[in-house]
């Protein structure tokens, strides 16, 4: 955040040129207090008592690089200030307003300077600007991992020296390590994001009448949609009416009142009769690093004054941090694929992941023969890997996949690790009972869940899941619930994928609906696959979904695929749930949801990402299901692909229930074809 107000020690301090200017921790004289340091902390930072990052949060080493370290109050040139602090150091200059969304200012008036659109052409500027920022992040983290998704040590290593953000345009990612660069493509955009609700009247209230001195608040806590730094549209139809940002001329003379350019500070804005970054700006205050609650706003901020000014501002500045991290862990995934895409991202939270970023346990179930049981220990997530361990093929004399001594075992597995007990016949279909639950076909989760929980050091229990294919219908799983919410409870994964001839369209009985609950619980997947063709990307979807809880958090897109029915559920208090999906140049995309629940509202909407744009958005309700195509556009035909994002989430309404579960699948329908979805039908194991 910018300094708020002309004083004569804050200029001496800029153009004294002190490089190794750390974060701005002077509340006395120039007022500031780390502000985007603790926002940066609140919103991405791990909980109290969490010291392993689920991929939501930066752990503590890693949460300095991109937050920095303030130091004392009343130092200046101390501490560090972090890839969030980067566009206001001196290297040589800090950056311009478009890294800061200033002078996009505007006042509906018939005499304000400046219109409507010449205010939204600058937004767009800063715009254009936060995502390069987040693109250079994104391609800096190419070497985080080699080809083979293995952690580059000399790349992620922050044990000896500190990352240093400087110089970027010069930099090209070639003098720095990838980790580091990447940090500072995203820091950079944060600052910019976390500006504009500092530097904007988006959240603000204000009362009339409404001069350059006191413009309009618009008083939202909705994400502003063009700051989806992931797109590449033109905002203008995005930008609210009223929307504003202040002019920012310099330290000499920013201030409440617009005033000329002044001659000592090149490149100085005129903001005579303008709205300014003085009176608009709430940058001052102090903000707890670990709840976010704020205090003592100001001072030399007159939008502050203006009761919550300044705690919406924050707020709203770490919700969209949290958004914004969220959508730069989706960009690595898309663009470098799952298993590449969830090891960088392992690079870049943890502290030590050229150790933690490795080892995993999984047990691979699968109906009777029993010899398809099997304990397999792995480095990392595989599609591959874990394909051949479900056909039965043992990784014993595997090669090593790490690169340092700690990670360099090899994978391997034990065929028959897992008891089978022997167990009656199954009873047939029409038997079944609530009162005297069956048997199924040859899967046995608990002793599978007992061996994975029963050694915790070598392998704790966010390093461990269950993944299992059956024949088995609904009705004969939920003697396992049990150990599914053992399982959960412990934070281990379960991922069942169900190959079943009844098909799909039926209602479920309650314990059946616990059941695929008690799955997604424990953050794991529940799939129905088509065909035997589905398997490798049932495999797809867990990796995407994140095979441990380590691998992937619960709030990141998954990738929906064809041959798949997925299941999935919603709450009133959950954000909603997110899919990947793409569209060729030689298919589209049929998707479909419906509720499971009875009575379940669902609201769903899809946005081309690119675009930045919803090309479908409805409710579903009392039962009720939708087919929708999403398709290549002309914009999309250089690329040959485009990127949807499938979001369900809970509707309320009368006579609708408070949560519960729902199916989405997708298909693949080829241009060619004429508009009728492909029919596939289902076989067993």
């Amino acid at each position: 955040m910018r300094r708020s107000r002309t004083r004569g020690l804050t200029f001496f301090f800029l153009i004294s040129g002190a490089y190794a200017f750390g974060t701005i921790n002077e509340p006395n004289v120039i007022g500031q207090h780390c502000e985007h340091e603790r926002i940066t902390r609140v919103a991405l930072g791990c909980p109290l008592g969490v010291t392993v990052s689920d991929g939501r949060c930066f752990e503590e080493e890693s949460l300095h690089q991109l937050a920095g370290r303030s130091g004392p109050a009343g130092a200046v040139g101390q501490g560090s200030n972090g890839a969030v602090g980067a566009p206001d150091m001196l290297d040589p200059t800090p950056e311009g307003p478009e890294a800061h969304c200033d002078n996009a200012d505007f006042l509906d008036s018939p005499k304000y300077p400046r219109t409507r659109e010449e205010a939204t052409e600058q937004l767009q500027t800063c715009v254009n600007h936060l995502r390069l920022r987040f693109l250079e992040g994104i391609d800096a983290a190419n070497k985080i991992v080699d080809d083979d998704a293995r952690i580059i040590l000399s790349e992620v290593d922050i044990t000896r020296l500190d990352c240093r953000f400087s110089f970027p345009e010069l930099q090209m990612h070639v003098f720095s390590r990838s980790k580091c660069s990447a940090i500072e493509g995203f820091g950079r955009s944060l600052h910019g994001v976390q500006d504009f609700y500092a530097h904007s009247n988006w959240a603000d209230d204000a009362k009339p009448p409404y001069t350059p001195e006191n413009p309009p608040g618009l008083r939202r806590s909705d994400y502003p949609i063009f700051l989806d730094l992931r797109a590449e549209n033109n905002i203008s139809e995005q930008v609210p009416y009223n929307l504003t940002t202040g002019c920012f001329g310099g330290v000499l003379t920013d201030g409440t009142v617009g005033k000329p350019g002044n001659p000592l500070e090149p490149g100085s804005q005129d903001c005579s009769g303008r709205i300014t970054h003085g009176a608009l700006n709430k940058d001052n205050g102090v903000i707890d690093e670990v709840t976010g609650l704020t205090k003592q706003p100001g001072p030399n901020t007159p939008r502050s004054d203006f009761r919550d000014n300044f705690e919406r501002a924050v707020a709203g500045a770490i919700r969209d941090s949290r958004r914004q991290w969220r959508h730069f862990r989706e960009e690595i995934r898309r663009t470098y694929g799952v298993q590449r895409g969830n090891m960088i991202i392992c690079g870049l939270v943890r502290d030590n992941p050229a150790v933690d970023c490795y080892g995993r346990k999984v047990a691979i179930l699968r109906d009777a023969p029993s010899d398809n049981n099997r304990m397999a220990e792995l480095q990392m997530p595989r599609h591959r890997w874990l394909l051949e361990e479900l056909e039965g093929r043992p990784h014993e004399e595997g090669e090593g996949e790490g690169l340092t001594p700690q990670n360099s075992t090899k994978s391997r597995g034990a065929s028959n690790e897992l008891r089978q007990d022997a167990e009656a016949e199954p009873q047939a279909e029409d038997d079944v009972s609530e009162e005297s639950p069956p048997v199924s076909e040859g899967l046995d989760i608990g002793n599978a869940v007992e061996k994975l929980l029963r050694n915790n050091t070598a392998f704790p229990a966010n390093k461990t899941a269950v993944v299992a294919l059956t024949n088995a219908s609904e009705k004969r799983l939920i003697e396992h619930l049990p150990d599914i919410w053992r399982a959960g409870d412990a934070g281990l994964r379960v991922h069942i994928g169900v190959l079943s001839p009844a098909g799909n369209t039926r209602r479920y009985a309650p314990r059946e609906e616990d059941f695929m609950t008690g799955v997604l619980r424990t953050g794991g997947t529940y799939s129905v696959l088509h065909n035997r063709a589905s398997i490798p990307r049932f495999l797809d979807h867990v990796i995407s979904r994140g095979l441990t809880q380590y691998d992937n958090a619960g709030d990141t897109e998954t990738l929906l695929v064809p041959g798949l029915s997925i299941r999935d559920f919603v709450t009133p208090a959950m954000e909603p749930r997110r899919y990947s999906i793409d569209a060729h140049s030689i298919d589209n995309a049929v998707i479909s949801v419906a509720p499971i629940t009875a009575n379940l509202g669902l609201h769903v909407r899809v946005r081309h990402v690119r675009t930045n744009e919803a090309v479908e958005e409805l409710d579903i309700g009392l039962g009720g299901n939708k087919t929708f195509r999403v398709e290549l556009g002309i914009a999309d035909i250089p690329r040959t692909d485009a990127w949807f994002e499938l979001e369900v989430a809970h509707a309320r309404g009368s006579n609708l229930a408070g949560g519960g579960l729902f199916e989405v699948s997708i298909e693949a329908e080829s241009v060619d074809m004429d508009h009728e979805p492909a029919s596939m039908g289902h076989d067993e194991l």
